[in-house]
C-alpha cells in the first residue's frame, strides 16, 4: 500500500469506528456504603427464582470513602447487592435506570437502605413490606398459637388441629391480598417476575395469563418474560382437567419408585413435609381414606419435599403414613415441585387412571367427599 493510499484509508477507518454503535449502557449503579468494612460488594443475578438459582455477574469495588459507580450492560432482572453473608439489597432493575443506593450500619443489625431511581425496585419492595405484614398477622400468628397450644401442660390436640386448618385458610386470603397489591400497585414493573413464585390457585389463572401477556408486551425478549410464560403453562396444565406428567423418586429403601407403577383408578399426590404442621395434622385423615379406600381403587403417592432423611424417616413412622413414600432431599428444589407447581404445603393432587387431574389442593373432609363420589 503507498502513503498515499493509506493516508486515505486512515480517515475511512475512523469513520467506521465512529459510526458502528457502541452498546447501549441498560442501567447504572451508584451508591455509598458506611461504615466501610470492605472494599466489595457482589452483584448477584437471580437467574431461576423458583428454582432459587443464582450467579454471581460482577465485583463492584469501593473507593475509600465506600462509593461506587459502575455502568451494565445487563438485561432487565432482579438483581441483589451482596454486602455480607447477612446482609443484602434486592433490586428490580429495568432499562436506562440510574440507580443510588446508600446504606448506613452496613455489619450491622440495623442495617439501612435507601434506593432512589428505580419506580421497579420501589414498587417490589412495597410488595415484600405488605407480604411480611400479611404473613406474620394471617399465618405466623397463627403459627405461634399453635406452638403455644402444644407447649402447655395439656395439650388441645383439637385445637391445634382447628389452628392448622385455619392457617391454611388464612394462606390463601394471604395470597388474595398479594394478588390485590399486585393487580393494583405493580402494573408491569421487573418485580412481578419476583411474585411469580407464589402465583397459584384455578380461580387466578386468567389474572396470571394475562398480566404475563402485559408483562411480555412492555418486555418483550426477556428471560424473565419468557420464565414467567413458562410458570403460567405449568399452572395451566396442573390445572382441573389437565394431564400430570409422572413422577419417579426413590423411596425410603432408595429404590425408585414411580406414580405410573403404583397409581389406581384414583391416586391422591400428596406433597407435604414433616416440619409442615398442617401437612402434619392431616396425617390421621389421610389414615382413615387410605384403610377405607385403598381396596377399592384408591391409592397415596406421598412426596416429601423434605432435605434431611432422618426428619423424614422419623414422620412417617410417626404418622404411620404407610402408602408408597418419595423424596429427593431436595426441598422445594425438587423436580416434581417445580413440575406440579407447588410453591407451599400442604398441596395435593388427585388423579384418575389416566393421569387426568381431578381435584386439586384439597384438605378435611374435601379429600373424603370427593372420593367416596368417585367411587360410589
Amino acid at each position: 500500500m503507498t502513503r498515499f493510499t493509506s493516508l486515505l484509508f486512515f480517515p475511512f477507518l475512523l469513520f467506521i469506528i465512529s459510526c458502528t454503535k457502541k452498546p447501549d449502557l441498560i442501567f447504572t449503579l451508584e451508591g455509598k456504603i458506611s461504615p466501610v468494612k470492605t472494599n466489595y460488594v457482589l452483584l448477584i443475578e437471580n437467574t431461576d427464582i423458583e428454582r432459587k438459582a443464582t450467579k454471581i455477574v460482577d465485583t463492584i469495588f469501593l473507593d475509600n470513602k465506600g462509593d461506587f459507580k459502575i455502568d451494565f450492560n445487563l438485561e432487565p432482572n432482579l438483581y441483589t447487592l451482596q454486602f455480607n453473608m447477612s446482609n443484602q439489597v434486592v433490586l428490580a432493575i429495568d432499562k436506562g435506570q440510574k440507580i443510588k443506593i446508600e446504606i448506613t450500619n452496613a455489619n450491622l443489625k440495623d442495617f439501612k437502605s435507601t434506593i432512589t431511581g428505580s419506580k421497579d425496585t420501589e414498587a417490589l419492595l412495597a410488595y415484600e413490606t405488605l407480604r411480611k405484614r400479611s404473613l406474620d398477622s394471617l399465618v405466623q400468628s397463627v403459627r405461634r398459637e399453635v406452638k403455644k397450644v402444644k407447649k402447655s401442660e395439656n395439650p388441645d390436640e383439637e385445637k391445634i388441629k382447628d389452628l392448622e386448618q385455619l392457617e391454611i385458610k388464612n394462606y390463601s386470603i394471604h395470597l388474595a391480598e398479594l394478588n390485590a397489591f399486585i393487580k393494583s400497585k405493580m402494573g408491569n414493573t421487573i418485580g412481578i417476575y419476583a411474585t411469580s413464585i407464589r402465583w397459584k390457585g384455578e380461580e387466578n389463572l386468567s389474572f396470571f395469563d394475562a398480566l404475563t401477556s402485559d408483562f411480555e408486551s412492555a418486555h418483550p425478549n426477556l428471560k424473565i418474560s419468557v420464565k414467567l410464560r413458562e410458570k403460567v403453562t405449568r399452572l395451566q396444565q396442573t390445572s382441573i382437567g389437565g394431564t400430570v406428567i409422572n413422577i419417579e423418586m426413590k423411596d425410603v429403601k432408595g429404590g425408585l419408585v414411580s406414580l405410573s407403577s403404583v397409581k389406581k383408578k384414583y391416586t391422591l399426590i400428596d406433597f407435604w413435609a414433616s416440619w409442615c404442621g398442617p401437612c402434619r395434622s392431616e396425617s390421621k385423615g389421610l389414615n382413615e381414606l387410605y384403610e377405607k379406600y385403598k381396596d377399592k381403587g384408591f391409592e397415596i403417592y406421598g412426596v416429601s419435599l423434605d432435605t434431611k432423611r432422618d426428619k423424614w424417616m422419623d414422620a412417617l413412622i410417626k404418622d404411620h403414613r404407610i402408602w408408597p413414600n418419595v423424596s429427593s432431599l431436595e426441598g422445594f428444589k425438587t423436580q416434581a415441585a417445580f413440575d406440579f407447581t407447588v410453591t407451599s404445603l400442604p398441596m395435593n393432587y388427585i388423579i384418575d387412571e389416566n393421569n387426568k387431574i381431578v381435584g386439586k389442593n384439597l384438605h378435611g373432609n374435601e379429600i373424603e367427599n370427593l372420593i367416596a363420589r368417585l367411587l360410589k
